[in-house]
C-alpha cells in the first residue's frame, strides 16, 4: 500500500518581509494543493495561524492596505518596555484582530509555530492552547519585543534556532514539505550607471547605512547560514526574493506579497510535476 501524501507548508520568519508568505498561500491555493497543515516561525507564524483558521487572507491584505503603520511604529517604538524596545500593545492589538480568544482546536488546517525556551535554550513546538498566546511568543525576537512567559518557560521567537521550520512541521505527521523561505537578495539589483563602478556603488551605500540597515544586514547573515539545513528537508521550496525591503516595510506590504506571488508562479511547473496536478 502507498503512504497516503499529507502536504505541509512551512513559513520562515523575517518580520514585514515575511508578508511574502501570503502571496506565495495564494498561488499554492489557486494551483490546487490541498494543504493539510502549516507551520510557522515568526512572520511566518502570524501568517500560518491566519490561514490555517481558514480567514480569507484578502481580510489581512486589507487590514495591511487601511492601517498607519507609520503611526502604529511609532506608537509601538515609544511605548519602550523594559524587556524589548518595541512595546507590544500595539502587537497585541493586532493579533486580537485576527486570533481572538481562538484555540489551535479552532484551526481547519493543522498548525504549529516554534518558541525558543531562552532559560533552558530548549525549542518548543506549540500544538494546543490560545493561538495569540502561541504567535506572540514565536514573534518575540529577542532584544526588540518583551518574551512571553508560560508556566517556567520564558519564550522568544523560534528563529533563533529554527528559523525554517521543517523539522516542527513532521510532527504533524506531514511526508510532504513545501518551505517558503525568504532570501534577502533584491529582484533587481543595483547597475553601475557610466563611470561607475561597484566598488563607488559600495561606498556610497556604506555612507548611507543606518542602524536598520545594520540590523536587517546582521539577522541576514545569521538566517542565511543558519537555514540551510532546514530547507534540506523540503521537497519544493520557494524562494521569494525581498532585499527590496526592510525589517519594518509594512507599509509596503502589498509589493512584498507580490514578490511572494511571483516566486511561487516561478515554481508551479515543479509543483504540479511533484504532486501531480492538472
Amino acid at each position: 500500500m502507498f503512504e497516503k501524501r499529507k502536504i505541509g507548508v512551512a513559513l520562515s520568519g523575517g518580520a514585514a518581509r515575511g508578508l511574502a508568505h501570503i502571496g506565495v498561500l495564494e498561488v499554492l491555493d489557486e494551483t490546487g494543493v490541498e494543504v493539510s497543515a502549516v507551520s510557522g516561525c515568526s512572520m511566518g507564524a502570524i501568517v500560518g495561524a491566519i490561514y490555517s483558521l481558514g480567514i480569507p487572507l484578502k481580510e489581512v491584505k486589507n487590514y495591511l492596505k487601511n492601517t498607519d503603520w507609520r503611526n502604529f511604529l511609532i506608537a509601538s517604538v515609544l511605548g519602550l518596555s523594559r524587556a524589548g524596545i518595541v512595546n507590544d500593545r500595539k502587537v497585541d492589538a493586532g493579533l486580537q484582530r485576527f486570533l481572538g480568544s481562538k484555540t489551535f482546536s479552532d484551526c481547519k488546517k493543522q498548525f504549529c509555530c516554534v518558541a525558543v525556551d531562552i532559560m533552558s535554550g530548549e525549542k518548543k513546538v506549540i500544538k494546543s492552547g490560545s493561538l495569540k498566546e502561541a504567535v506572540r511568543a514565536s514573534i518575540s525576537i529577542p532584544g526588540m519585543f518583551p518574551p512571553v512567559q508560560k508556566e517556567n518557560a520564558l519564550l522568544v521567537d523560534g528563529g533563533v534556532i529554527e528559523p525554517l521550520p521543517t523539522h516542527a512541521i513532521k510532527e504533524l505527521g506531514c511526508n510532504f514539505i513545501i518551505a517558503s523561505s525568504i532570501v534577502f537578495e533584491s529582484e533587481n539589483p543595483p547597475v553601475p550607471e557610466e563611470g561607475e563602478t561597484k566598488n563607488h556603488l559600495m561606498a556610497l551605500k556604506i555612507k548611507k547605512i543606518s542602524i536598520q540597515t545594520i540590523l536587517d544586514k546582521s539577522m541576514n547573515l545569521i538566517y542565511t547560514q543558519m537555514v540551510q539545513s532546514y530547507l534540506r528537508e523540503a521537497h519544493i521550496v520557494i524562494e521569494p526574493k525581498i532585499g527590496d525591503f526592510g525589517f519594518f516595510d509594512f507599509v509596503k506590504g502589498e509589493q512584498i506579497i507580490e514578490a511572494g506571488r511571483r516566486a511561487a508562479l516561478k515554481k508551479i511547473p515543479e509543483i504540479k510535476k511533484k504532486l501531480r496536478i492538472r
